[in-house]
């Protein structure tokens, strides 16, 4: 329910920081998400576009507050700027 009062851009914030959240808990370096997931199903998941989803991921990039790693990670740079986007304080 939650999301769906989110933008797109808060919906994939919220996602990569639940992930990064998980990967922590896991042992794994907080800001490096794993993205077990494609793009389309992203999409899916979160009730977005596979193109939404694409926009957002390359808007994130060039603010650099993420650094893709591949097809199949992200590096949160910029945590700070993520968490306030997923909060709805951009």
């Amino acid at each position: 329910m939650l999301l769906g009062r989110k933008t797109a851009h808060e919906r994939i914030a919220s996602f990569l920081l639940a992930l990064a959240g998980r990967e922590e808990r896991l042992g794994g370096e907080p800001n490096l998400v794993n993205l077990p997931m494609t793009r389309t199903d992203i999409a899916d998941y979160l009730g977005l576009t596979t193109e939404t989803v694409s926009r957002v991921l390359t808007s994130l990039k060039k603010r650099g507050w993420i650094v893709l790693r591949g097809n199949d990670g992200v590096e949160l740079a910029d945590r700070d700027a993520i968490e306030e986007l997923a909060a709805g304080s951009e």
